[in-house]
């Protein structure tokens, strides 16, 4: 105790070397004690903090405490080592709130698994909060005056501030709006044509939102700009309505449409789908071998085309890979042009994955190609003159 009292300068610094020595070897102590606890527990939630946590830097507040409280014992130096020591202090407080800030945004994403979420825009402005809080306590302890002055003083340059972070409070208010009416989750399939970006939102921040597209490039579009152009978001096709649209269009050559003969019936008795509808003409011609000329009974004959919509509209809702009641399955004819007359096909695939889309949309055209010829149909297309 002598020591103590007769040396206070000697005392101060070599319990303020002994902690910064001994910090080292208690922050390896207590990371491998924290990592071997997250390691045999099942959850997850302990992973995130843990390592969010690293390389726990905290340890370092027990000698910069030290130092702070006990500057008195350097009383020409105390004002400096109150400094120091102080800032230092707000260093590590403001480092260690980022921190947790982080792990909370990580357990935020791991329990919201593939869904994902909204907005982490609030985590990152509680970042920035942080970080004027310690500018203020910082700027409190430098100039030695009260932490409502130095916090009132901020109120002078708010017009300033908000010029300078423009963007800040714009991303802020369109990330709480983001959130809010959950518009945009990470996960989501979002295609933003003027930024030429498509693919899976990756992370949503107050400043930027990253999108890994289809190419494996990525694209950065602000935050505050995203809901300010044209954008279509996926999600609610892939999570809600869990069906995606196919819509496809067949041109077929005019002149291939003609009335169905009494041979050209008898063949389609042999096509499933439309074999009871051909046997049906054909009691309509009667015994006649031609196509009834009455153009009163006109009505109850059928073109190869009629035929092969009926047979397409079956064709469809026969199909279990797309949806049969809670979706409509349409196939009509649209006003023929110059390219000939189209037949527009809707329907609704289950799989919406693109790979499994695509493979359900291609089936589908190539056996309706292929069927139209059976039905004497040819498509329209341009050729060049050789």
């Amino acid at each position: 105790m002598n020591l103590l009292h007769d040396y206070p300068e000697i005392s101060f610094a070599l319990m303020v070397a002994v902690a910064l020595a001994a910090s080292p070897f208690l922050q390896r102590f207590i990371g491998r004690v924290a990592l071997r606890v997250a390691i045999r527990t099942e959850t997850v939630l302990d992973d995130l903090i843990v390592d969010a946590l690293r390389p726990f830097r905290f340890i370092y507040v027990l000698p910069a405490s030290l130092g702070y409280y006990l500057s008195d014992w350097v009383a020409p130096f105390d004002y400096e080592a109150r400094l120091v020591s102080g800032l230092v202090l707000i260093f590590l407080g403001v480092e260690f709130a980022i921190k947790i800030l982080g792990a909370i945004a990580a357990v935020i994403r791991h329990k919201a698994g593939v869904r994902g979420v909204s907005s982490t825009g609030y985590i990152d402005l509680l970042k920035i909060l942080a970080v004027l809080v310690g500018l203020a306590v910082a700027a409190s302890v430098t100039l030695d005056a009260e932490l409502s002055r130095i916090i009132a003083g901020l109120g002078a340059a708010t017009a300033v501030a908000g010029f300078i972070f423009h963007d800040t409070l714009q991303s802020l208010f369109v990330g709480i709006k983001i959130a809010s009416f959950d518009l945009i989750r990470e996960g989501d399939w979002l295609s933003v044509p003027s930024y030429d970006a498509d693919g899976i939102v990756e992370h949503i921040g107050l400043y930027d939102i990253k999108i890994r597209n289809w190419d494996q490039t990525t694209s950065l579009i602000p935050t505050h700009k995203v809901l300010d152009v044209a954008n279509r978001n996926y999600s609610s096709m892939q999570n809600e309505a869990k069906a995606r649209q196919i819509v496809a269009k067949l041109m077929f050559d005019i002149d291939s449409v003609r009335l169905c003969d009494r041979d050209f019936l008898e063949m389609l008795k042999e096509v499933a789908l439309v074999s009871d509808l051909a046997v049906e003409k054909l009691e309509t011609m009667g015994d006649s071998g031609a196509v009834e000329p009455n153009p009163q009974a006109a009505h109850e004959l059928a073109t190869n085309y009629d035929l092969f919509r009926v047979y397409a509209d079956r064709y469809l809702r026969q199909r279990q890979d797309l949806h049969q009641k809670r979706y409509f399955i349409l196939v009509r004819t649209l006003e023929p042009n110059r390219d000939g007359l189209p037949m527009q096909i809707f329907a609704y695939a289950r799989e919406t994955g693109m790979v499994a889309f695509s493979d359900t949309q291609s089936n589908i055209l190539g056996h309706l190609i292929v069927m139209a010829r059976v039905f004497g149909l040819k498509f329209f297309q341009y050729r060049l003159e050789g």
